[in-house]
């Protein structure tokens, strides 16, 4: 066969083929482009093409199905197959940096620092593995890449990241002995503290519940012995419409309206020059009016509308019961002591029920607690490990 014959048979064939499919590219159809560099058994020419396709593209995921094309289309060892991953890779790196990873946008990241290691662009291989908090990586990235800074400031990082991470774990570790302990005070302070300088949702987490079970006074609804009782904690009780223990929702009521307290060894009540005064038997209180010794009750009307009965109580030397709203609460009017054991009940600065133990070691379950404890709703407490219930806190 002549010259002439096997170029007139390459125009026909393969050189037809890839002078078609230049003109195609040149026109803008790079699709049929592709089609016809394929026919022309040009799979790098096809492969550029895919690569000139993914580039124009607006939408990530049809540009990633023409980069990973031109990956799998381009022969083995040529460099259009090294710019198809690099390509591939970056879009990786773009699509998933500055976002929250799941775990498979890491293992995505991580396969693109691998496949950017193996086309030698070490330095956006550390990127990925960055992004992907993969430190190992990185730094195989960095030192393949031979940026000795970036290294050093990598493995200052990590040790920092450990550091960091030893202290979170001694930071939840104190604030669960703490919380055990009765101690909770003690550990929503240890938590806030650490918080203040740190992100940590698991800690913010664990102190907020300890906060929202607070049991707080000055109304503490217990169960002693499985005897449910509201107990009213502080020195006195002072009746309301919006201030004071007891709240009562009338507009006959002032905002601070009666006071009861021990003066020397009476109990009295007291008016607290309201606008619509207190009333006994029709008469307006003027000055401490004494609860009888005896023990019988007096009944008094709050603005001439709010019946409140107030009598010493029996289960409390020097306490008073007080009946309003069809409730009946029990008031030390001081320290609130529980029959049977040394424990007294109080409330402290911030409204937080404490048990204070006096000596005698209150157990929740089969965990001491401490000598003054900071109460929770739901708290059940007993006098020996794994003893018969003692206190409880009740819900509101």
């Amino acid at each position: 066969m002549g010259v002439f014959d096997r170029f007139r048979g390459w125009v026909g064939g393969r050189g037809r083929e890839t002078l078609l499919a230049r003109r195609a590219e040149l026109r803008g159809d790079l699709a049929k482009a592709v089609e016809l560099y394929g026919l022309a058994s040009a799979p790098e020419e096809a492969a550029r093409v895919m690569l000139l396709r993914g580039d124009a593209e607006t939408d990530i995921r049809v540009r990633m199905r023409h980069y990973t094309q031109a990956v799998a289309t381009a022969p083995e060892a040529h460099a259009i197959r090294a710019e198809a991953r690099r390509k591939r890779a970056a879009l990786v790196i773009a699509q998933f940096g500055g976002t929250a990873l799941s775990e498979a946008g890491r293992r995505e990241l991580r396969a693109a620092g691998v496949e950017l290691l193996a086309v030698d662009d070490a330095v956006e291989a550390a990127e990925a593995f960055r992004l992907a908090g993969d430190t190992e990586g990185e730094a195989k990235a960095l030192t393949q890449a031979g940026d000795v800074d970036g290294l050093e400031s990598l493995l200052g990082e990590q040790q920092r990241q450990e550091r960091t991470g030893r202290e979170r774990t001694d930071v939840h570790r104190n604030v669960d002995v703490l919380a055990a302990e009765g101690r909770r005070r003690e550990a929503v302070v240890a938590a806030e503290r650490w918080l203040a300088s740190h992100e940590d949702a698991a800690l913010r987490d664990r102190a907020e519940t300890l906060k929202a079970r607070r049991a707080r006074g000055p109304v503490a609804r217990v169960v002693i012995r499985g005897k449910a009782v509201c107990l009213v904690l502080g020195e006195d009780v002072v009746i309301g419409r919006t201030e004071g223990a007891l709240h009562v929702a009338s507009h006959a009521i002032s905002r601070k309206h009666l006071r009861i307290a021990r003066e020397g060894t009476a109990v009295v009540v007291r008016d607290l020059g309201t606008r619509n005064g207190t009333q006994l038997r029709g008469m307006n209180l003027v000055g401490a009016i004494p609860v009888p010794p005896s023990g019988a009750p007096i009944e008094l009307m709050l603005g001439k509308e709010v019946r409140v009965i107030v009598a010493l109580a029996s289960s409390i030397e020097g306490g008073v019961t007080v009946e309003l709203g069809g409730d009946t609460f029990l008031a030390p009017l001081g320290r609130a002591r529980i029959a049977g054991v040394p424990w007294e009940l109080e409330m402290g600065a911030d409204e937080w029920i404490e048990l204070v133990a006096n000596g005698a070691a209150p157990y929740l379950v089969d965990v001491s607690l401490a000598e003054r404890s900071t109460l929770l709703v739901g708290d059940a407490v007993s006098a020996e490990r794994g003893g018969p219930e003692v206190l409880r806190m009740a819900s509101e």
